[in-house]
């Protein structure tokens, strides 16, 4: 049995209209920006599952959407895929329809709702519970409800504490589900192995070598005596004696007893350990611990709630968790609701097991619900690492295709005044693959603008037609600015300006370019002439220091410092021999198509020398910068919350 759809409607940052999330079976994760509404999907299947600490919560007048307690709050669970104890457990609750295949299935739909007494002074909250799909059916038994409940694991908790022994402890519960405490003999007789004792046994065994042990039997007679001599009155008959608990305590008191006084910790011989285990080592442990419990429990499905596991566990113990529980969730009955602010998280998980919540609004990534095929989902896990995966928690992304552009961008953003950390906008480099592919995340499978992803996303990629100058001045093998002495179109794999006849037809390129990624909130921005160096001097040497900065950082990628001076003098000399920009632009890229200068160091120099020339001139730099690179930063920032 799993979780297939749970509904909120005014319960904390989720409004009077209904929210449907959709889970897949087995691992889920949930990831987004703070406050928007992850931690409260845990929180309500907590509260109207209940939990196997038996945890209580109180419904407060915070947990009401804006705190309006003249509103109603109302959750609603849909479980599928019982099983056959789950059937029979469940009979009277269960509903009758057709699956995916035509197929007559029992499925269970439980609605929760709180709404405030208000006629009560002091209003008092009022909860009901109904089954059936109608919600017309009987609540749920207590029995019922056992098999419901969830492990709920908080963000920053005291695993720790949790560990420790203690009256009715969190490790004493769950220890006391291990079957193998009740294997044995309950009675010690001369001569048994005391490996072959059961838990009971143990205290008994115990009980009979205290009411022997001659210190203790010695206390007791002292103890009685006292009592006797000062204490009593005449005919009054008190004997003492000391035992681990009564005789005619109950077996399950007997063992709780002795669970209670266990603590789990780790071998101080291993691994240098001293003293407590940090933080990290307790949550995992602690989760180790939940973990038996739900092996201990296979006849019915479990659900595990985890928030935020990274908190304390460092990257590497995180795939090996996150791994693990991946794997085991396709092995075993149980169902693992997660959320996380971790890239690394993020990236490993399927994903279409990942799901976006946004101001209180879900948007799953399972097939069907985007833009994605079958084909983008193979792709996008195999390439989506934890450098990309941290667009699932922007406000906007901005997606490239180079390092060119990944290593420049978040310095014009900034002295554009505009920068990207502010604004929260994420920066994805797919490095020449995938554009489209990362695009799709955020389109969703809809025409309904309301259905829409509010997430900016603005693709960045080079228009790729090079001035009829370029092919001498770039290319090995063409010597001629004439058309006719290049090869044929269809067998090279670049394009000239002279090859497009009309402005039609180079507007139908620009099109088809734009086509392959854009879509609802996604927006492709071209290159205005050929790629992002070229176009940076096509439009920047008209302004004198946007020119020395553009040559400054050619030369300093490019050449030794010993001969930087000369070279810059030698090369901006061969551009102004030039009379067209395209081609003082053209003899610049010339650099980057003939192997002599990188790409990625290029930006890194330019950024270094932006910042040094216009960190207090936005006006300027606005000017000398190409539109479409102005218009992406402009598209994916605006004001912030």
């Amino acid at each position: 049995m799993y979780i297939s759809t749970v509904s909120l409607k005014n319960f904390r940052s989720f409004d009077e209209n209904e929210q449907e999330i959709h889970f897949n079976p087995g691992l889920s994760l949930l990831v987004g920006e703070n406050d928007s509404g992850k931690s409260a999907i845990l929180d309500a299947l907590k509260i109207v599952l209940g939990t196997t600490d038996l945890g209580w919560y109180r419904i407060m007048v915070s947990d009401f959407h804006n705190e309006d307690i003249a509103k109603k709050i109302e959750v609603k669970c849909k479980f599928e895929n019982l099983n056959i104890y789950e059937k029979s457990a469940l009979l009277e609750y269960l509903t009758y329809e057709k699956n995916s295949t035509g197929e007559i299935v029992p499925v269970l739909y439980l609605k929760w709702s709180c709404e405030y007494l208000l006629s009560m002074k002091p209003p008092r909250p009022i909860i009901h519970t109904f089954t059936g799909i109608n919600y017309d059916g009987p609540s749920l038994s207590p029995e019922a409800k056992e098999i419901l409940r969830v492990t709920h694991l908080k963000a920053l908790r005291d695993a720790y504490s949790d560990m420790q022994s203690g009256r009715n402890s969190r490790l004493s519960q769950v220890t006391q589900n291990i079957p193998e405490l009740n294997v044995g003999n309950n009675k010690y007789e001369s001569g048994d192995n005391l490996e072959d004792l059961s838990l009971i046994g143990i205290f008994n065994l115990s009980n009979q070598l205290l009411a022997n042990y001659i210190p203790l039997t010695n206390a007791s007679s002292q103890m009685t005596d006292i009592l006797q001599k000062q204490m009593l009155l005449e005919g009054d008959s008190i004997t003492t004696t000391f035992e681990v608990s009564g005789e005619d305590t109950s077996d399950i008191r007997k063992s709780s007893a002795l669970l209670e006084k266990l603590d789990l910790s780790i071998d101080k011989n291993e691994l240098g350990s001293k003293g407590l285990p940090g933080l990290g080592t307790s949550n995992i442990m602690s989760m180790a611990c939940e973990l038996l419990l739900k092996k201990n429990q296979s006849d019915i499905s479990q659900f595990l709630l985890i928030e935020e596991p990274e908190a304390h566990i460092h990257a590497q113990r995180q795939l090996k968790l996150i791994k693990s529980l991946q794997k085991e969730v396709q092995a075993d009955d149980q169902q693992i609701i997660m959320t996380t602010h971790s890239p690394l998280l993020a990236s490993v998980v399927k994903l279409e097991n990942i799901i976006i919540i946004k101001n209180g609004e879900p948007f799953s990534l399972a097939k069907n619900q985007t833009k994605l095929d079958n084909e983008d989902y193979l792709f996008l896990e195999k390439y989506l690492d934890s450098t990309k995966s941290n667009l699932f928690f922007a406000q906007s992304v901005i997606i490239v295709e180079g390092p060119g552009e990944a290593l420049l961008l978040p310095t014009l953003s900034k002295l554009l005044k505009r920068d990207f950390t502010d604004y929260g906008v994420s920066l994805v480099d797919v490095r020449g693959t995938g554009l489209r592919r990362y695009s799709k995340i955020f389109q969703r499978n809809t025409n309904n603008p309301l259905e829409y992803l509010n997430i900016k996303v603005a693709c960045l990629t080079d228009r790729d037609v090079m001035p009829d100058c370029a092919p001498k001045m770039c290319i090995k093998g063409i010597n001629s600015d004439d058309k006719l002495y290049w090869p044929e179109k269809n067998k090279r794999r670049w394009r000239a300006e002279s090859d497009f006849v009309n402005e039609i037809e180079r507007n139908k390129h620009m099109q088809e370019i734009c086509e392959k990624a854009d879509g609802q909130l996604v927006k492709t921005f071209v290159s205005d002439q050929w790629t992002l160096e070229y176009d940076l001097a096509y439009h920047g040497f008209d302004d004198v220091d946007m020119k020395s900065v553009l040559l400054t950082a050619l030369v300093n990628s490019t050449y030794v410092k010993e001969n930087r001076i000369s070279k810059y003098i030698e090369i901006e000399k061969a551009i102004d021999m030039y009379s067209q920009i395209t081609e003082k632009a053209t003899y610049f890229y010339s650099f980057f198509t003939s192997k002599k200068t990188s790409k990625a160091e290029f930006s890194q120099y330019l950024a270094i020398e932006l910042e040094s020339v216009f960190s207090n001139n936005a006006v300027s730099l606005f000017k000398a910068l190409p539109n479409y690179i102005l218009e992406s930063i402009y598209y994916v920032t605006r004001e912030p919350r």
